[in-house]
Order: structure tokens, then sequence, then C-alpha cells
């Protein structure tokens, strides 16, 4: 009996684990675009004259921006792959680096930031990372392969945070960003086209195997957006997303003032943060592994408890010990919510669509991060207390839940699903 079968198996999987650590690798340094303008929030706005607000106001643009390119680059996913799509991101990032460190008005910083930065970033998040795992991991892996490529992000706050702090105590920012973007130009970029190569290389077979449906051709984006919002079940998951992101925008804005008020000690405060990070990962490996085991939809609705649940922790009695544990549970369904998400639209979502279907939804979900962190604002401003803003994010999370509960389970895709041009899925599985 010949071997060669055998080999060529080993050698594929072994590509494929290549290919993931890669795509994990472009993931966390695509997050260094929006983490250094963190860092370095405050030498940037002395350069330009002082202007906070100016630059607060490009960190609001680029969050706006992000938001509108998801669909887009979604389509663009549907069209030329997951894996180019990443390529084409670590690119436009290189360039917007050494953009922005070459711009010496605010107004050219603002506009390379928000226009070239934020599709960048886009290329290189949740959207063409979906397409790319549903591209080439066709062995039931997909929740754990897809929770284990996002955590990049994370990885790379936790871990290039303290890089860039560092390195501000030496180098001005200017150096840092246009250093950064040479080694996304000279040395990432390169690696992503091998990583399209290779992608490609892998996933021609797969399409052209006898088990699977011939792939059909791109869709315009009309046409793609039609298909996506006639689906039933993508519009029930892009409307509890909306819970998702608005409790986001608590973590993200409102979660470090909440505990000021409350005179939570420095300690406290990031060793809250801290657990919330560590059972981030760990609770998307979980969700990953269950949805590879056809539990989406238990796994969607329980993120989405478990939200609940946390914000009810908090509003109860403000202390630390409630704080420590709203970190454990919040924590556990961080990502949980996105990788349940991201599988249900795998599922229930023609090829063509799925990466516009994610964009859209991510879209979403970006409005819902910009209305809670307004919202929260105007709330804590009026009363001076953030248990407004908690007790509506427990309800947002609490319908989530109940959507996702009253939607239809999704079915095992067990091979592609191709639709025609006029296909009209009021009527159809989707739906």
């Amino acid at each position: 009996m010949s071997t060669a079968p055998t080999s060529a198996r080993s050698g594929a999987r072994t590509l494929l684990v290549v290919l993931a650590c890669a795509a994990f690798l472009l993931t966390l340094a695509g997050s260094a675009l929006k983490n250094t303008v963190q860092v370095y929030f405050l030498p940037i706005a002395d350069s330009f004259g002082g202007s906070r607000a100016g630059l607060a106001w490009a960190v609001t643009l680029f969050a706006l921006m992000s938001a509108l390119a998801s669909p887009f680059v979604g389509s663009i996913a549907d069209r030329i792959g997951g894996a180019r799509t990443l390529a084409v991101g670590t690119f436009l990032s290189g360039l917007a680096l050494v953009g922005t460190a070459l711009s010496h008005q605010l107004w050219l910083f603002v506009a390379v930031y928000c226009l070239i930065g934020a599709v960048a970033v886009t290329m290189l998040s949740f959207v063409p990372l979906g397409v790319f795992v549903d591209e080439l991991f066709r062995d039931g892996r997909r929740g754990l392969t897809y929770s284990l490529i996002t955590n990049g992000a994370a990885v790379g706050f936790i871990v290039l945070v303290p890089l860039w702090t560092w390195l501000g105590q030496w180098l001005d920012w200017r150096t840092v960003l246009e250093t950064l973007g040479a080694v996304f130009l000279v040395v990432l970029t390169p690696l992503s086209l091998v990583v399209a190569r290779q992608s490609d290389r892998l996933a021609r077979p797969a399409a052209d195997s006898a088990e699977a449906a011939p792939r059909p051709a791109a869709l315009p984006l009309a046409e793609q957006l039609r298909l996506c919002l006639q689906a039933k079940q993508l519009r029930n998951l892009a409307v509890a997303f909306v819970g998702c992101g608005f409790t986001m925008a608590f973590i993200d804005v409102h979660f470090v003032p909440f505990m000021t008020d409350h005179h939570m000690s420095a300690a406290i405060s990031s060793s809250a943060v801290a657990i919330l990070g560590a059972c981030e990962v760990g609770g998307s490996l979980i969700a990953g592994w269950l949805c590879d085991r056809g539990l989406v939809k238990g796994v969607l609705v329980g993120a989405y408890l478990l939200r609940c649940l946390a914000m009810l922790v908090l509003s109860v009695n403000p202390m630390p010990s409630t704080v420590l544990l709203f970190g454990v549970v919040f924590g556990l369904s961080y990502l949980a919510s996105v990788i349940a998400t991201s599988m249900w639209i795998a599922q229930v979502l023609p090829a063509p669509v799925r990466g516009t279907a994610m964009g859209l939804v991510w879209m979403v979900h970006a409005l819902g991060v910009a209305c809670g962190s307004q919202i929260g604002a105007w709330l804590e401003g009026m009363t001076h207390s953030y248990l407004q803003i908690i007790l509506i994010c427990a309800a947002l999370t609490a319908g989530s839940a109940t959507i996702a509960l009253l939607s239809r389970s999704p079915l095992p895709r067990l091979a592609p699903i191709t639709v025609p041009r006029d296909a009209d899925l009021t009527d159809s599985p989707l739906s």
C-alpha cells in the first residue's frame, strides 16, 4: 500500500497549523496600529500643539470608519479569499503606520489614520479571519481554530502595550511608528503573501474534490447585501449582537471609572482587568471546542446569559470581591458570543456571502459600542452613577439570549451551499 496519500495528508495538516500560526501572528501585529495610538495619545497630541480634542475625534472617526468598512471588507474576502484579504490589510497597515509617522499636520494624521488605518485594521480582524478559517479548515475544527486565531488581538494588547510603553521612554513616537511600519512592509507583507499563496494551494484541491460542490462565482456587493438581508437568522444574530457591542462599551469606556468611583484600589482594578483577559482566552477556547461539537446555539445563549449575570453581579453590591467575580464571568463570555455568532453564520449562510454577512454583523456591533459609550456617559453625567447603564446592559443581554434561544438551531453544514444569483432566501432554510 502506497504511503504517498498518507504523507500528503500529513503534510497538508502540518501546513494548516503553520498557516494558522501565521494568521495569528498577523492578527497580533495588526492590533499595533490601534494600541500604539492609545499608548502615545498624549505625546501625539502634544506634537500637534496639544490638540487632545482633535486627536480624540480621530479615535472616534477611526471606530466609525471601521464599522462602515466591515461589510465591504467582508465582500472583498468573499471575492478574493480570507488569506488574500489579510495580505492586503498587512500592506495597508504598513502604509498607515509610516503615513501617520510622517504626518506633521493634524488633519493629515487624522486622514491617514481614519481612512487607511481603519480599513487596514478591519482587514486584519474577525471578518476575514472567519472567511480564512471557513475556506481551509473543513475537518470539524473551525470553531476551535477561529477562537485560537482571533485571540491574536487580545494577546497583542497584552504583549505589545508594555513594549510600546517601554520604547516610549527611549524613542519618539514617530520613530516607533515609522520603524513598525517598515517591519510591516518589509517582513510581514511578504509573510502574508506566502500565507495567501499556500492557502490558495490548500483550498483549491478541496474545492475541486468530488465531495465538494463547485464554488460559485463571486457576486456583486448589492447582490450579496440582498441575500444577507433576506436571511432571517442573520437578522436575528445581528439584533442580538447589539447587546454584545453595547456591553463591550462598558468594559472599554466605563469599567475603570466605575471602579474608581467605588474607591477600588489600583491593585483591585488591574487584577480585575487581568482576570477578565485571562478568562477571555479560556472562554473563547471552550466556546470554539463546544461549537465544533454542534452546540453553537447553546454557546451563544450561554454567553449572553453569562454576560447578563455579570452585569447583575456588578449592580448588586460593588466591592472588590464582586468586581473580581465580574471579571471572571464577563471574561468567559467576552469572545464566546463572537465565536458562536461567526460559526452560526458559517453554517446557515451560503459561501459567496459569508464574509459580507460577518461584516454586516460587525457593523451592527460597532454601532452598539458607540451607543453604549455615549449613553453610558450621558446617564453618568445626569445621575452620577453607572447603575442605570449596568442595568440596561443586563436587560439587553437578556434580550439577546432570548433572541438566540428562539432562533432555529443551525444545522451542521456537510457540504458548501451554492445559491443562484436570482435566489430568494425568504422561505429557504436560511430564514
